[in-house]
């Protein structure tokens, strides 16, 4: 029956709703002058029933046209889809039969299961029958275009299906045939293969996807504690200012202190000296009163008591203003000056981004040591060769650059630069086994390691127990020279094409025994030149 419907379902056109006689009570009256007769009466039975061609109206709910969903049968016998239905009576006051106006209600609608297991059965088999009519389209489009017949071959130059017949034809000589099966299983074991290349690639993705995560995550850490470092290191400078205000405020408080009670002192005295005279004025206005004789007896004493005034006040000695220039002649260039004696200047610091995995960077970036493995975020800058390695934070390729590092504890290390070139680091330097300067191959971001060394001293030049080493690089020249700095001795000289170079540094361990003093690169001497502008 199921194979029935499927087949109606394809043939038969959605006829006018109309025409549907869905009960007994639907069915049009007979006329009066109908025949009788039993033969009769099976014919307009037979009429009464839905032809084949409408088996899938049948199936139809007469709101929606659709397959009944959730299929319900009213009082009349009309089916309905239980929604459709439902919001049919939304608005109206009597609930009433959408095809036959029959009085109906809510409570009475009865789920109709058995119409819903035929429209399930129906759906499915027409859903089969569309697989089976696709399929059958697609053998027979595997049919030649040319001849018609069936291509049983595949040629292999052109990449397309062919007959018998095109075999042998013009367009397809010397061309190279395979039987379709076989070809198909060679494609499919291809496709295995592109099917594992991609999901290789997937992971590939999914673990580049988690590097940046990874970065992303370090990137907000390493956010936090440089917010905190800078905060730190100007405190210390806000520190330093304050300071340097504090005590230039007291130094002018004082010296002010020191000229107001001098001030002060010579004010006391020349008032004291003041009132003296002023007696003395009065005396002698006394004194001019008196009679001739007792004027001439005190004139000897009178004269001894003025010689003994002062005669002119005490001249205002210099510097008892403040002196302005001393406090602001160039305040801020001389606070400046005092700052660079707290403030440690290196030519260039070691870049922690390219540190390996064993290697620790202090927080101000002027030192270096061995550490336990950590783990790191892999980005093409960074070694990744196992062994613990780091750049300097700036590169070279013009004019003459210097600096010196203090090797501290360090027993086995490496220092030279590297330049990078095709995803590698090659270094030229000297080690510190003989002082010998070798050249190394160093990886990049490769996981491979290749190592090729020549020595470049004779035995009779090794230097042992190197505490000091200078580095004097000419990218000009193309020379890069190292220096025993306590010696004040040459080492060795290369002489290359450098380019564009990093300084370079590997440490490997520490003296046995001996407390951990950091591989440091040497602070610079600062020498202010003044001079008038041009």
């Amino acid at each position: 029956m199921a194979s029935l419907f499927a087949g109606e379902l394809a043939r038969s056109p959605r006829r006018r709703r109309s025409t549907r006689t869905c009960c007994q009570r639907c069915l049009p009256a007979l006329p009066s002058n109908e025949p009788s007769k039993p033969m009769a009466k099976q014919a307009s039975f037979a009429r009464s029933l839905p032809p084949a061609t409408t088996i899938k109206e049948e199936l139809l709910c007469p709101i929606c046209y659709e397959p009944f969903k959730d299929a319900v049968t009213l009082r009349c016998g009309h089916n309905f889809c239980k929604g459709c239905v439902s919001r049919s009576w939304e608005n109206q006051a009597h609930h009433v039969c959408p095809v036959c106006k029959a009085a109906c209600s809510p409570e009475e609608l009865r789920t109709n299961h058995t119409l819903a297991n035929i429209v399930e059965m129906f759906l499915l088999q027409e859903k089969k029958q569309q697989q089976q009519q696709q399929g059958e389209a697609g053998e027979s489009s595997a049919r030649c275009p040319v001849h018609g017949e069936e291509a049983k071959l595949f040629c292999l130059e052109d990449k397309e299906l062919v007959c018998f017949v095109c075999q042998s034809s013009k367009q397809h000589a010397d061309h190279r045939m395979k039987p379709v099966a076989e070809m198909a299983k060679n494609y499919r074991a291809k496709c295995k293969d592109m099917e594992s290349s991609l999901q290789d690639k997937v992971q590939e993705f999914g673990r580049i996807k988690s590097d940046y995560r990874l970065i992303a995550n370090h990137n907000k850490e390493e956010t936090a504690r440089l917010e905190k470092e800078i905060k730190k290191q100007f405190e210390q400078l806000h520190k330093f200012l304050e300071n340097e205000e504090k005590t230039m405020l007291e130094e002018l408080r004082e010296e002010a202190q020191k000229k107001q009670d001098l001030i002060e002192d010579k004010i006391r005295k020349l008032s004291e000296e003041s009132n003296v005279l002023v007696q003395e004025v009065g005396q002698l206005h006394a004194d001019l009163k008196e009679g001739d004789v007792s004027f001439l007896k005190k004139h000897k004493n009178r004269k001894r008591r003025i010689a003994w005034t002062v005669e002119q006040p005490e001249a205002i000695p210099p510097g008892t203003l403040i002196e302005v220039t001393k406090y602001l002649d160039s305040l801020q260039y001389n606070v400046w000056k005092k700052m660079l004696n707290i403030i440690k200047v290196v030519p260039f610091s070691f870049d922690p981004n390219t540190a390996e995995s064993w290697l620790e960077v202090s927080d101000d970036l002027t030192s270096i040591n061995t550490c336990n493995y950590k783990l790191v975020v892999e980005v093409p800058e960074r070694f990744s060769m196992g062994m613990p390695c780091v750049l300097g934070s700036k590169s070279y390729s013009k004019g003459t650059h210097i600096w010196e590092v203090d090797i501290g504890s360090i027993e086995y290390w490496y220092i030279g630069v590297a330049s990078k070139s095709c995803g590698h680091y090659w270094s030229f330097g000297c080690d510190s086994r003989l002082g010998l300067g070798y050249m190394y191959r160093m990886q990049g971001t490769k996981s491979k390691k290749s190592q090729s060394f020549q020595a470049v001293l004779s035995e009779t030049g090794r230097r042992k127990n190197l505490k000091r080493v200078r580095v004097e690089l000419d990218c000009d020249e193309g020379e890069l020279s190292f220096y025993d700095t306590e010696q004040k001795s040459h080492i060795y000289t290369f002489h290359d094409k450098f380019g564009e170079v990093f300084p370079y540094f590997c440490i490997c361990s520490v003296h046995a025994g001996s407390p951990p003093e950091p591989f440091k690169i040497c602070p610079l001497q600062i020498h202010i030149k003044k001079d008038y502008p041009n």
